[in-house]
């Protein structure tokens, strides 16, 4: 099944429909030829900048940034990461995880007050973005790996309860029936995807995991390895805890902060006073 049929199928009102989504998603073919790595050098990280902007660009999300790059203050908070699926040295996907803190999350540029009642707990509450797929990988499994991986790493290495993720309106069907997510409040026009209607949509582990043991098993309580084994991405968690033993998470230097100001044209006063705190912090460390 292809993600524009899985787009057009299911209903979220029907979560028995979605966990059928689902299980067909999961068993989309995926060649292990393509390995996920989080972020762990400064030409890394710009080589995914670079992809971003490209992909958003010719999505019409974006106009021309300075540098052909997308700036994101968001990585400069440590916890936060960007991960790049690459096949051999060429990036193919980048996809990343931007917890709650003292910046807040992406989605709270226009979707502030709908998070502020949502009752999450900030320190387990995370924003997935920064997703983008080339072509010529579309459709080949790269999507439900990146996701797969995406969320494994927000629960076991995060410890996330809530996800948010905001996207295009018109994409929100496919988080509903097939992922789990559920929209939260009204669309809106986002400036920062060139006034393009934006869904926010949330996703909630527990309740999830709770719903996924009662519908695979009604009469044995599953471990979570069963119910990753059963949605089949166990594969890739044991891939995900022997990358995080090898790699070590990029560390921004004051120079490499200062670089990535330069080439995307950011001054100081370009950003809000939780963002140049961030900033700061690097440059006086």
């Amino acid at each position: 099944m292809s993600d524009k049929d899985l787009m057009l199928s299911g209903s979220q009102k029907d979560p028995s429909s979605v966990l059928k989504n689902s299980l067909r998603f999961g068993k989309q073919h995926s060649s292990d030829e393509i390995n996920i790595q989080q972020v762990g050098t400064l030409q890394d990280f710009f080589t995914g900048m670079h992809k971003l902007h490209a992909a958003y660009l010719k999505l019409g999300l974006v106009s021309t940034q300075p540098g052909n790059m997308l700036f994101s203050p968001w990585f400069f908070t440590e916890a936060n990461r960007l991960f790049l699926a690459k096949v051999d040295d060429d990036v193919i996907g980048t996809i990343a995880l931007i917890k709650q803190s003292g910046q807040g999350l992406p989605a709270e540029k226009i979707f502030a007050s709908e998070i502020a009642q949502s009752g999450c707990c900030p320190e387990r509450t995370a924003e997935i973005g920064s997703l983008c797929i080339d072509e010529s990988y579309r459709g080949s499994g790269v999507l439900r790996e990146l996701y797969a991986w995406i969320i494994l790493y927000a629960i076991f290495f995060q410890r996330v309860d809530t996800l948010f993720i905001q996207v295009e309106e018109r994409k929100a069907r496919f988080y509903r029936d097939v992922l789990f997510f559920q929209q939260v409040g009204e669309s809106r026009r986002n400036p920062a995807y060139l006034n393009r209607r934006t869904a926010l949509l949330r996703a909630d582990v527990k309740p999830t995991l709770a719903f996924l043991r009662k519908q695979l098993s009604p009469h044995k309580r599953m471990s979570v390895k069963e119910v990753l084994s059963s949605m089949n991405i166990n594969h890739l968690y044991y891939k995900l805890v022997e990358r995080m033993k090898g790699e070590k998470a990029y560390s921004w230097t004051a120079e490499h902060a200062r670089h990535y100001c330069d080439r995307c044209g950011i001054k100081n006063e370009t950003l809000n006073s939780s963002q140049r705190a961030e900033l700061q912090k690097i440059l006086n460390a």
